[in-house]
């Protein structure tokens, strides 16, 4: 928060005497005013008053210093609620594109894995039975090829 300090005369009345000064100079207190409230100060000095703690204030018919800071805070927040809602519609429409990414890959996925189940069911109709066996003793014979010289036949 930006805040400007200015230097001022007090009156006998306890109200600021003179224009405020930028320059610090004898007889002259430094006062800190806020951004916000700046401009009601620079325009309505003479209006200004310490109280009995010392505090500068602002006069009644003028906001005061908290509720300067009041509109200060609602004006930064109302900024960081901009910012915020910026980025909140970004981020919907980034999930947004990865939900249709995730729905054509998921398709796709569907459409491999279709395809491979109708290779393995198309390679598999080609091999011919893998053995057949004479006998029934331990002396029977093979008559089957390997599976590399089967699957190379068709």
């Amino acid at each position: 928060m930006e805040a400007y300090t200015y230097y001022v005369k007090k009156g006998d009345n306890n109200r600021v005497a003179e224009l405020p000064k930028l320059d610090p100079a004898d007889g002259l207190i430094a006062v800190t005013i806020t951004n916000v409230e700046k401009d009601y100060f620079l325009e309505n000095w003479g209006l200004y008053y310490w109280d009995s703690n010392g505090e500068l204030q602002s006069p009644q018919e003028l906001p005061s210093h908290s509720q300067a800071m009041l509109r200060l805070t609602i004006s930064t927040q109302a900024g960081q609620i901009e910012e915020l809602t910026a980025d909140n519609t970004q981020l919907k429409a980034d999930n947004d594109a990865l939900k249709t990414g995730n729905k054509e890959l998921k398709s796709a996925n569907e459409l491999t894995q279709q395809g491979l189940m109708e290779a393995v069911d198309y390679l598999s109709s080609q091999l011919t039975p893998a053995s057949t066996t004479t006998g029934t003793d331990s002396t029977a014979t093979s008559s089957a090829a390997p599976a590399s010289s089967a699957a190379s036949e068709s």
